[in-house]
């Protein structure tokens, strides 16, 4: 258990601590010299853990820090001065944070016994209202002893609060420095997750991979640690210094490692504000060990009020580590004191759109405290999916457990997307009724291509998951691909009865000399037609799959085109070098080196070969692009 000391300058939390420990947390020269504590101090006793903070105003931030991933308060009033600033301003933080269990000492008891009825009603008062209401307030002395063995007791009955043990391991570093022969250490607490000697961890938001060479778990050497804990991690990497390391970092898991440098939040003013939030306020921005400046916009309302609750847009200064439920603290730009807090609803917010009803309604379905009903509720908002990366991870879940999730929302995974089952079935519905509508409305055309019928569907669902969806309606056999056409397996494309004939006369024409076909403007004169109708009649055969255009005005036949593709790709096979050169080609083909280097030309751009100079190399996986490639007679 992880018990934080709270409480203004002076009142005696350190030597407190002391006289339960045994421990003087004070380890800094200047805090010897000073008598206070400036910086995080720690202590240890059996399974119980001490972090003893800073109590002066200057010093709040180092106070957040340590706050970090604690059980529960040791609060700390002194008999003789009672409630004071930062001992209100500390108990505002803890309940911020969620503090909802912890131990109020009325320190000094030997100083001024008589003030501790007039103490203890403080601070019942100052409690009211917050997670520590219940807490028990006792009569201390560090000097004289009194009641510190009661205090003991007390904190040891405390119990843990409730950590995500299968989680990604998520460190929030606090302190880093160098021992002599073991190298550089970092200390935090492990809020989740867990951690072994030999790990290979990363170092967020800079990314630096790390491994862990030793561990200490409370204070003491193991070979693991789990959520709760009090780590202390002797870490090497090639690029890890202590310079690296700062206060606010995270070592964790490297699947964890996604720096945000913007998160929607449910926030909350404290009553003790005069005035409401003003629209943009550049805020400090505590979470976890890390201090950031944030600009905060608020997202459900006109502005927040005192003692009032929002969701709100934190834009970062810089990109910090930050996942679903994480709790942080909002202080004034001048770090003068606390505004308010709350916690992370979405690490990974969209950047436009942040006050539309629609992702309004999505921060209200991740406000829900359990992850499959979260995801049900989100899946059943516009557009119907969400990624399924930045959900999982938003909530810390590890893959072996994300099947339970889908089970219970229920939701389906399609390509990167995640889905609702009746969403999945109706986008696969709409490909087929988007494909019915264009067939009616333009018989004679062939199909959609897939990303003008992916841009047609409601949504417009990301290409990787469109394609996974095609992928399943092609299987059905609803619809079929004809070359870069899509279409339902039932149409096929007609021409009016007068370009029918047209078309066969044309298809006669081209197939006389298929190798080198007349142009456009020779079919029209042959056909005895204006050149602007027969262009406009082969770009519409074309369209239908029956030509392929290989350089303007110039149309092959189809099957053709698929033949010569054919063609190029057994010449590339008997050479020693698997090699095309337009001069094989071109006597293959017997049609004249100009039409030949235009035929090569429009492979390249069909990717059929990959030219490098003046060779060219077949793709295999592209030589039916066109066709069946037409077996050679035996």
């Amino acid at each position: 258990m992880i018990i934080g000391t709270a409480g203004h300058v002076d009142h005696g939390k350190t030597s407190l601590v002391k006289a339960l420990t045994g421990v003087d947390a004070d380890r800094l020269p200047e805090e010897k010299r000073r008598g206070i504590t400036l910086d995080l101090g720690y202590a240890y006793t059996g399974p119980v853990g001490f972090i003893d903070v800073p109590g002066h105003e200057r010093l709040v931030h180092t106070m957040l820090a340590g706050a970090t991933g604690i059980d529960a308060a040791l609060l700390v009033v002194a008999a003789d001065d009672g409630v004071m600033p930062q001992t209100r301003e500390h108990v505002q933080i803890l309940d911020l944070l969620g503090i909802a269990q912890g131990v109020v000492a009325v320190a000094k008891a030997d100083l001024a016994p008589g003030r501790i009825p007039e103490v203890t009603r403080q601070v019942r008062a100052l409690l009211a209202g917050t997670g520590l209401r219940n807490a028990p307030v006792m009569p201390v002395s560090a000097v004289t002893g009194e009641g510190v063995a009661a205090l003991r007791d007390a904190l040891q009955a405390l119990g843990t609060r409730a950590r995500d043990t299968e989680g990604y391991a998520r460190l929030a570093v606090d302190r880093a420095f160098t021992l002599s022969g073991a190298g550089l250490v970092v200390t935090g607490t492990l809020v989740a997750g867990r951690i072994t000697v030999g790990d290979r961890l990363m170092l967020s938001p800079l990314g630096l991979e790390l491994r862990v060479r030793g561990l200490h778990a409370q204070n003491h050497p193991a070979q693991g640690a789990a959520a709760g804990q009090r780590v202390a991690l002797n870490i090497t990497g090639p690029r890890v210094t202590k310079e690296a390391v700062t206060r606010g970092d995270w070592v964790l898991h490297p699947e964890a490692h996604a720096p945000t440098d913007r998160i929607d939040a449910r926030i909350r003013l404290l009553g003790s504000e005069s005035k409401p939030l003003r629209p943009d306020a550049m805020v400090h921005l505590h979470l976890g060990a890390a201090d950031v400046m944030a600009r905060v916009s608020i997202l459900d309302a006109a502005r927040l009020e005192p003692n009032g609750s929002a969701l709100a847009r934190l834009s970062l200064a810089h990109p910090i580590g930050a996942l679903w439920n994480d709790w942080l603290v909002l202080r004034d730009g001048g770090a003068t004191r606390t505004l308010g807090g709350g916690t992370v609803v979405d690490p990974f917010p969209p950047i436009r759109g942040r006050r539309t009803p629609a992702r309004l309604a999505q921060l209200a379905a991740l406000e829900r405290p359990e992850a499959a009903s979260a995801l049900h509720q989100l899946l059943a908002q516009a557009p119907g999916w969400t990624d399924r990366r930045s959900f999982f991870l938003s909530r810390n879940i590890q893959p072996g457990r994300q099947d339970a999730v889908l089970r219970a929302a229920p939701a389906v995974a399609v390509a990167d997307l995640l889905m609702a089952p009746a969403t999945v079935e109706a986008l696969r519905t709409g490909i087929t009724k988007v494909l019915g509508a264009y067939h009616q409305s333009a018989p004679d055309q062939p199909g959609l291509q897939p990303e003008r019928l992916r841009l047609s569907l409601p949504g417009r669902p990301p290409p990787a998951a469109f394609r996974a969806l095609l992928e399943s309606v092609l299987r059905r056999g609803a619809v079929v691909q004809d070359g870069p056409w899509l279409r339902l397996a039932s149409h096929r494309a007609v021409l009016s009865p007068q370009d029918e004939r047209l078309w066969q006369q044309i298809r006669k024409l081209l197939g006389q000399d298929r190798f080198r076909p007349p142009r456009t403007r020779d079919l029209a004169k042959a056909l005895g037609g204006a050149e602007p109708a027969m262009r406009a009649l082969l770009k519409r055969l074309q369209r239908m799959g029956r030509l392929v255009e290989v350089a303007h005005d110039h149309f092959f036949l189809r099957e053709t085109v698929a033949e010569m593709a054919g063609i190029a790709a057994s010449i590339a096979e008997k050479d020693a070098g698997r090699v095309l050169t337009a001069a094989s080609f071109r006597d293959r083909l017997d049609n004249g080196r100009k039409v030949a280097i235009q035929i090569l030309e429009f492979f390249d751009r069909s990717g059929v070969t990959i030219r490098k100079g003046d060779e060219r190399r077949v793709r295999p996986d592209r030589v039916e692009l066109f066709g069946p490639v037409p077996r050679a007679p035996a």
